[in-house]
């Protein structure tokens, strides 16, 4: 790569137009977007933010300065390295290859890494809410579920392809019914699409509830007016089907109840008939549908998904709701902030808080509209257009991202080999030294 400025060169999309490409967007990574609908919009707002970055193009900046790249690069390592307490976050927006570079540059310096996955910030941590959990792969919903229940799904789920991918598509055998547990509908409510609106704060004992009738024993709690019937209905419907698909999210509570609660319930029923979980992590969308593909890759370096106070590849902390992104910036606990990608929204709202104290250095496709003060962008190709490699979907199916756009920036990766290397030479000169 030639040590240059970035121009504003125009990216040519591959001369068939129908040839169909990768939404990178949210943890569906839809594999049927056709090229010729992104420019006019695809009907999904995930994927029209995932394609929308990139116009005009990013420049790589020291301080809001436009600098040559390797400037920027040697520049990035000499703070990294001088950072007392560094975190590397963002991720989700990239791919495997590039998330495997970035945990070794995070072992080199000793940071914190976390992508500000949900999960990390439940205080029972994943550990808890997972033990047990009987999950499946999305096709499996799609042609087996005969009954799909929404447990506290936010609504704007419309706004992603899930319900036109799985749920609109009849099962192998007969027609689907769906049932929306939860305030706002999942799905517009018909005959065949019941709703109960039944608060966040319900849920658990619903499911209780829903577990004693299974087990036909009496609740071991008092239950609200009403919810014993949503209950007994719930139990009605589920014994009448041939196969169950729970499709949950993440609630607003961090202590993990709920999650644990339906765990609990999607266990017992499974011992009778099949049933399953498809858990979404909602909130991801538009920041980048990799958060599966960080868990593995961070488990495999640190042992552990995130929250990792301090990277070591011999086996690093798990530090729930303590060691995750958002905690360690609000007490003030990290001097430098390593983004990799885009930012997550909660992230950048922290970010616009702080005076300029911290360091930030960001490898990004984003225009130089959001600038923090004491910060290095390095410009990057577009990470929905030009980038190759692939990302891991939620229940765990690797998904090749199909580059429709010629880069005319060094992707990700380059730069994240650049950087692991300057930093490699800048360890080696002070051990001389």
């Amino acid at each position: 790569m030639s040590d240059s400025k970035p121009t504003s060169n125009t990216s040519a999309p591959h001369e068939d137009a129908k040839t169909q490409t990768t939404c990178g967007g949210c943890e569906l990574l839809c594999e049927d977007l056709p090229v010729r609908s992104i420019k006019s919009g695809t009907g999904c707002t995930a994927a029209d933010k995932w394609f929308g970055h990139g116009d005009p193009l990013p420049q790589t900046t020291i301080d809001g300065k436009e600098v040559f790249l390797n400037d920027a690069i040697h520049e990035a390592a000499a703070r990294l390295l001088s950072a007392q307490r560094p975190l590397l976050t963002g991720l989700a927006s990239t791919t495997l290859d590039a998330i495997q570079i970035a945990c070794r540059i995070a072992d080199c310096i000793d940071a914190s890494v976390d992508a500000n996955d949900y999960e990390n910030l439940i205080l029972t941590a994943p550990t808890a809410i997972r033990v047990g959990r009987v999950s499946a792969d999305l096709e499996e919903l799609r042609d087996r579920a005969d009954l799909v229940i929404f447990w506290g799904v936010d609504p704007s789920m419309k706004s992603t392809r899930f319900i036109e991918r799985f749920i609109k598509p009849e099962p192998h055998n007969g027609n689907r019914r769906t049932i929306s547990v939860g305030m706002t509908p999942a799905v517009t409510p018909s005959s065949y699409n019941l709703h109960f609106p039944v608060p966040e704060e319900q849920h658990v004992s619903l499911a209780r509830l829903v577990n004693a009738h299974l087990a036909q024993k009496e609740a071991s709690v008092s239950s609200p007016d009403g919810l014993d019937d949503i209950a007994h209905q719930l139990h009605q419907f589920i014994d009448a089907a041939r196969c169950v698909g729970f499709v949950s999210t993440q609630p607003a509570e961090t202590t993990g109840l709920v999650k644990w609660s339906l765990s609990k319930l999607i266990q017992s029923l499974a011992h009778q008939k099949p049933c399953f979980e498809i858990p979404l992590n909602q909130r991801a969308s538009s920041e980048g549908g990799n958060l599966a593909g960080i868990g593995a890759v961070c488990t495999w370096h640190f042992g552990s998904s995130g929250a990792i106070p301090r990277a070591s590849s011999s086996g690093s902390m798990f530090l729930p709701a303590e060691a995750d992104a958002q905690h360690l910036i609000k007490r003030d606990e990290v001097d430098c902030i390593f983004i990799v990608g885009r930012i997550p929204r909660q992230i950048k709202g922290l970010l616009a808080e702080d005076s300029g104290s911290k360091t930030v250095i960001h490898i990004t496709d984003e225009s130089n509209d959001a600038s923090f003060k004491n910060s290095i962008r390095l410009a990057c190709a577009s990470l929905s257009a030009s980038t190759k490699g692939s990302m891991l979907r939620s229940d765990g199916r690797l998904i090749t991202l199909r580059p429709f756009e010629t880069a005319c920036l060094p992707s990700m990766q380059n730069i994240l080999d650049k950087l692991l290397d300057r930093l490699a030479v800048h360890t080696r000169n002070e051990g001389s030294t």
